[in-house]
């Protein structure tokens, strides 16, 4: 799923991920609406999830029929910020396309 509000689309980037977490680990729960955060940004409510190995790096989603489809309990806000202010705070990665939780979990 992407976000977008009016003519911007919203981008997560790995600045606002807590250390050693990168966007490859987002999870987002389409079931809660964004809300708005701090100068500009969108919080959506979502999972990190943890890097079980299961990801090709050529290739930037996971299968779906791999444990990794489950999604952890706990859920977190996840920043995203306007994608034409993507790296204004330094070097870091990006995704607009956001892989999604289910109602329960599963991808």
């Amino acid at each position: 799923m992407a976000v977008q509000r009016g003519p911007l689309v919203y981008c997560a980037e790995s600045v606002d991920l807590p250390d050693g977490h990168d966007v490859d680990e987002i999870l987002v729960d389409p079931s809660a609406p964004p809300e708005d955060g701090p100068d500009g940004t969108v919080v959506s409510a979502g999972h990190i999830t943890a890097d079980d190995g299961q990801r090709d790096d050529a290739w930037p989603y996971r299968p779906l029929d791999t444990a990794a489809a489950t999604a952890p309990a706990d859920r977190t806000g996840i920043a995203l910020v306007p994608y034409h202010s993507w790296a204004s705070r330094g070097p870091s990665t990006m995704r607009v396309w956001l892989p999604s939780v289910e109602p329960g979990g599963d991808r």
